[in-house]
């Protein structure tokens, strides 16, 4: 069964975080308590072994043993020497019935002891049981030794080992089991970012055939054979670049491009659904990492790539969006624009943020014959994008200049020009590109939406800049009044007359 795209990410993400992390910390607690338990069984062996030939010593008989154990200062010294080993909490001689014979607290002899667990006990149970026996319940486990004269047995000595000091001991040693989180996560991350890679391929390649189609590639396709998923995408993109290579070369009529742009929407649609897709797993990444870091100490060094995984992340939350909201145009509805009251309504609509830059409007936009064959909200849009960012390359103020006229081939030419900084030459063939900008907090989005918006208008976008004296961009769409194309032929450049606004 082929996995879809979420179940990729989050089983990966998931699988690889939460099951090496887990599993390596869990291995090593339920390792490291059982080394601790070993050890205090082994030491409170010892310990026995020490009373008992002690003992063996003092006792001549059965009948006198209990007094000669009482009496014995070797054998009530050994016994107070035990409790200052670790985790041991007492030793003791006790007779078969659990009285106290002899016992490193004076106190306890003549006294019957408690019942208490044997520490064998909890050596048979396995990791989760000895884990639980220690954090559980504060309790003393125990450990004995028979005292036999001959053959026949007398008594035991009884070594107590407090589970608290064996957590404390415990809690002591997890600073490697950190260390081995620390590395999981690393290597968790590293494979996510892989996997991560392998999934978001089929964006990278319709991220890739757009461009190449707004560049005037008909010919580019989708190579997405190999995606189920994205097989329908790519059939229908490719149906759209041969509809737009069967086109005409005298240009495509109105209903060519209404039916061009609701297939192009089609696309969209189709694509949406992607970035959700992927916004899900990284949202299950993010919400991990926020787990795993609760779980990082204070200044540990894993903190550092937790953060960078974080960013990361958002970055690439951000491209998805931008992404679908480049992909997915809107319907369009194709009628007459007149040019001339369009780019009045940008200029006003600019006319504040000009004024606070201190930059100078010049419309030489008002011949009211000037109409396109388009869409006016896409058209608005254009022109507002390239107001805004003509304003903003004059942050000491300048001239911006919009004029228009109609040009040969029944097109009207829209020039947009400014004063400003003006555009490095190794940029210029790189600002229609997704994602790229050469602002601080720019997203690389405006002027690839300008683009994309032209390009469904079956027009043309180029651009003049030297840098320290200006920019112009200039837009050619189509028209839509037949006697433009006699004015244009007559040598009639219509839109001149300019009106001078602050």
């Amino acid at each position: 069964m082929r996995l879809s795209i979420k179940q990729k990410q989050v089983l990966g993400v998931t699988a690889m975080v939460a099951i090496i992390v887990t599993a390596l910390s869990l291995l090593h607690l339920v390792n490291v308590a059982r080394v601790l338990l070993v050890e205090s069984r082994a030491r409170a062996e010892l310990l026995a072994n020490a009373v008992y030939h002690q003992a063996k010593e003092v006792v001549t008989s059965r009948e006198t043993a209990y007094d000669q154990l009482r009496s014995s200062r070797s054998v009530q010294s050994a016994l107070e020497a035990a409790i200052y080993s670790q985790d041991v909490t007492d030793a003791v001689i006790a007779d078969p019935t659990g009285t106290v014979i002899a016992s490193s607290d004076p106190i306890q002899v003549g006294a019957t002891l408690a019942p208490r667990t044997p520490l064998n006990n909890i050596l048979a149970l396995n990791g989760y049981g000895q884990i639980r026996a220690i954090y559980a319940t504060q309790q003393t486990l125990e450990w004995t030794q028979p005292i036999a004269l001959g053959d026949e047995p007398f008594g035991e000595i009884r070594i107590g080992l407090s589970t608290l000091l064996v957590r404390r001991d415990l809690n002591q040693s997890l600073a490697p089991a950190a260390l081995a989180a620390g590395v999981s996560l690393l290597v968790a991350v590293v494979v996510a970012m892989l996997l991560a890679q392998l999934v978001l391929r089929p964006m990278h390649v319709i991220r890739s055939g757009l461009s190449r189609l707004g560049r005037g590639e008909l010919g580019a396709t989708l190579d997405l054979r190999d995606d189920a998923e994205f097989q329908d995408l790519g059939d229908v993109f490719d149906q759209v670049t041969a509809q737009l290579r069967a086109a005409s070369p005298e240009g495509l009529k109105p209903a060519q491009l209404a039916e061009l742009s609701r297939r192009i929407v089609m696309v969209g649609r189709q694509f949406s659904g992607v970035p959700h897709e992927m916004k899900n797993p990284l949202n299950a990444m993010r919400i991990h990492l926020e787990l795993l870091s609760k779980k990082l100490q204070p200044g540990d060094p894993a903190s550092a790539h937790v953060d960078i995984i974080e960013h990361e992340i958002r970055k690439l939350d951000d491209r998805v969006q931008g992404l679908l909201k480049f992909v997915r145009p809107e319907e369009v509805s194709f009628g007459p624009v007149p040019i001339a009251a369009l780019v009045g309504n940008v200029l006003v609509a600019v006319g504040p943020q000009a004024a606070k830059a201190g930059v100078t409007i010049h419309r030489g936009c008002t011949d009211a014959a000037l109409v396109v064959e388009g869409d006016a909200a896409q058209l608005r849009d254009v022109f507002l994008n390239l107001a805004q960012n003509a304003i903003q390359a004059m942050p000491k103020g300048g001239r911006l200049t919009i004029d228009c006229a109609a040009v040969a081939g029944r097109r009207v030419r829209v020039r947009v020009e400014d004063t400003g900084v003006g555009i490095p030459p190794e940029h210029l063939s790189r600002i229609f590109e997704l994602y790229f900008t050469t602002k601080d907090k720019g997203t690389g989005m405006g002027l690839a939406l300008v683009y994309r918006a032209v390009q469904i208008h079956n027009g043309t976008i180029d651009v003049e800049s030297t840098v320290g004296v200006g920019t112009v961009f200039v837009v050619t769409l189509p028209s839509s009044s037949p006697s433009l194309s006699r004015r244009s032929s007559a040598g009639e450049e219509p839109g001149g007359g300019g009106i001078q606004s602050p």
